[in-house]
């Protein structure tokens, strides 16, 4: 008779320092990887299966008693499989292999990674609750170490994320199968894979056409490869995470923040320039932060959503409509702009300067560029100086990176007004973030109102998730009204 599994998710593993280097205070399943915690994500490739009874979470602080109420209504002959959180899924069809033995076990069974217990299965959850009542410490965590007799299972279809190199790999898209049609590779290379051919050739070729000063700061593309449905180009791998990975997990503290501003800094401070007419710079910015916005508007207004998105923004904010907040953009586009001292030149910029396209290494201070916007010819490179700026403050002051990964909430106020919460207060690295730009000539306010452009221009490509792009509405508004507080003051 096939039996059905009962899984209890054991988030108590503590990380090391290094993995915490990464993911600062968070457990193993509380990790945030491409907009999901790996508790999430373990969670859906489980229940997926009809035959999984139900997914347990134990955490830190909860206690076997606690466990063992949980389980009190789980029919006693269900299996009982105990995983650790710190192993991630590598290869899926090995794992779905697993689940699907579990369903025949009539004996206790350990599955084992050479000398590594991954995860214990429990014929029933008599025995189960047997073993834990009897092997578990003050803190509630349960031991396996004192398993004998026990089937052994070995395999390789889990990962040991406690291990430094292995949980670089993981995190940073190497054993993700979701992610594979985009990225793959092994421990030496990443080839990047896209069915958008022109998009491959145009990030490839920036590389060659970028001055020889500049190449220093860009992983270097080689081999590309153009069939009939897809390109692709290869990469050397760098075992660094993107900087948006360790800022969403608060793992980023003051010190080593001001140590990735002076390489950007260095970065944007070196860029090739160019002198333009006049005429030619406002051209650039205008179609940058002005065209581009109005074209967007209207790609936006053929959603369904657009009606709803400007009900929520009449009843729960002081503008009326959208096109209330473009104007409110515009104008202080226009004050903004009418202050500041232009100097018309043109730079070789990145085109995509955020968080998730910067790898940065803490212990060797290595700061590494990727995914650039692209560029086919010379005069595509080319860029106005701010925009690389505007790029870096929508992930510093506006935190771009928590509303990619969800990391955001909307609330209703008492005054029935919308409130855009976010789980982190990056007050000092703005203010650290502010200083640099006074050192370097950037007008903080003209910083802001681009980067306000920004996640306005962004809201028709984030369709597919309304509740971000209404996230992203109000994130806009903020950053207006703290333009119009400043040029008050």
């Amino acid at each position: 008779m096939l039996k059905r599994v009962m899984v209890v998710y054991d988030d108590t593993v503590v990380a090391d320092k290094l993995v915490k280097n990464i993911t600062g205070p968070k457990s193993f399943g509380s990790t945030i990887f491409k907009r999901k915690t790996l508790k999430v994500r373990m969670r859906e490739a489980l229940m997926s299966n009809n035959f999984i009874f139900d997914f347990l979470d134990y955490e830190k602080g909860n206690s076997v008693e606690d466990l063992a109420g949980a389980l009190k209504d789980v029919p006693a002959n269900c299996a009982v499989m105990h995983l650790f959180s710190n192993y991630g899924i590598k290869d899926m069809e090995g794992f779905n292999l697993l689940l699907e033995k579990a369903q025949f076990i009539n004996t206790n069974m350990m599955v084992k990674q050479q000398d590594k217990i991954m995860l214990v299965l429990f014929a029933s959850v008599e025995e189960y609750m047997k073993y834990i009542k009897e092997h578990h410490n003050l803190e509630g965590q349960i031991s396996f170490d004192k398993l004998k007799n026990y089937d052994v299972i070995h395999s390789d279809a889990l990962v040991d994320l406690a291990e430094l190199n292995n949980f670089m790999q993981f995190i940073t898209g190497g054993f993700d199968a979701r992610f594979f049609n985009a990225l793959e590779g092994d421990e030496y290379t990443v080839t990047k894979r896209s069915s958008n051919k022109k998009k491959i050739k145009s990030e490839y070729e920036f590389f060659y056409l970028l001055p020889d000063n500049m190449k220093m700061w860009f992983v270097m593309p080689f081999q590309y490869v153009e069939e009939d449905t897809y390109a692709s180009y290869t990469m050397e791998r760098y075992h660094m995470t993107d900087i948006a990975i360790r800022w969403i997990h608060n793992a980023i503290n003051l010190e080593e923040f001001n140590d990735i501003l002076k390489r950007l800094f260095r970065f944007v401070t070196n860029r090739n320039t160019k002198e333009v007419t006049l005429e030619e710079y406002e051209t650039v910015e205008k179609n940058l932060y002005i065209t581009k916005v109005k074209e967007r508007m209207e790609e936006l207004k053929k959603s369904s959503y657009y009606i709803k998105f400007n009900r929520f923004i009449s009843s729960g904010t002081r503008f009326q409509s959208i096109d209330e907040i473009i104007d409110k953009y515009e104008a202080l586009y226009a004050t903004v702009k009418k202050n500041r001292k232009i100097k018309p030149e043109l730079v070789v910029g990145h085109g995509d300067l955020c968080f998730s396209n910067i790898l940065y290494n803490k212990e060797t201070s290595m700061l590494k560029l990727i995914d650039p916007k692209g560029a086919t010819k010379e005069e595509e490179l080319w860029t106005n100086p701010y925009y690389d700026i505007a790029k870096l403050s929508h992930s510093i002051c506006g935190r771009y990176d928590f509303f990619n990964s969800g990391l955001y909430d909307i609330k209703i106020e008492a005054d029935m007004k919308l409130n855009l919460s976010l789980e982190f207060n990056n007050a000092e690295y703005m203010e650290l973030f502010r200083d640099y730009l006074e050192r370097y000539g950037f007008d903080y306010n003209m910083v802001r109102v681009y980067e306000a452009s920004l996640f306005l221009s962004m809201l028709p490509l984030h369709m597919d998730n309304p509740q971000k792009v209404f996230g992203f509405l109000l994130n806009a508004i903020n950053i207006l009204e703290e333009v119009e507080k400043c040029i008050q003051d």
